[in-house]
């Protein structure tokens, strides 16, 4: 079994997806009820959502140049990234506070909602990204290269070395775009950038 540079991240995703409102459910009844059993699960399950969301953005930022993108489909992967890299770093705040912190208060619940919102509507666009525009999906050309590296015996160390390139790259690529303002062009009307402009792509 092997596994491309683009597929790491749809491995990851659903963790966070799952666990984050599972958190804040247990939290909120437990807040209302004092069950000490409902209260430790939500501190272990904001943890591991925090670990998985952190993991799912890094991922994320390497899947992000191993596709083809361009247009409306540019705009969508920028909104998913930079939405979903802002839940990872929210959902690491609040792992670090609740695991000094016995009960939840309104406001970390309120956080955690809002988080949750957020993540649901990342992943609508992850999924549009996938199914309606066929970025990721070599037969649809949404993949960058075909020849890349992938996770399987033998390839190891050029699996790490072109992720850990990818990486650096999707950092920098984010930077620049929301220096220039795109932050969440999917939403922010007006904000497009012009239809068919294709992002340049550097990967090693």
């Amino acid at each position: 079994m092997s596994i491309r540079l683009e597929q790491m991240h749809p491995a990851f995703v659903h963790v966070p997806v799952a666990f984050l409102p599972v958190s804040v459910g247990a939290d909120l009844i437990a807040g209302m009820t004092n069950n000490e059993p409902l209260l430790s699960f939500g501190r272990q399950a904001v943890c591991i959502a925090a670990a998985s969301a952190v993991a799912s953005a890094v991922t994320g930022l390497i899947a992000g140049e191993e596709v083809n993108v361009q247009g409306a489909s540019m705009d969508m992967l920028m909104t998913h990234r930079n939405l979903n890299f802002l839940t990872a770093t929210v959902a690491a705040g609040m792992a670090i506070w609740r695991t000094t912190h016995r009960k939840p208060t309104v406001a970390y619940i309120a956080t955690g909602m809002i988080g949750t919102g957020v993540l649901a509507y990342t992943s609508y666009l992850g999924g549009k990204l996938v199914y309606d525009t066929g970025v990721g999906v070599g037969p649809a050309g949404g993949v960058y290269r075909l020849d890349a590296p992938v996770l399987k015996f033998g390839q190891l160390g050029q699996f790490l070395k072109t992720g850990g390139t990818d990486l650096v790259h999707g950092a920098q690529h984010m930077a620049q775009e929301v220096k220039k303002g795109n932050i969440a062009p999917t939403i922010m009307a007006g904000r497009r950038l012009r239809p068919g402009a294709a992002r340049q792509v550097v990967s090693g």
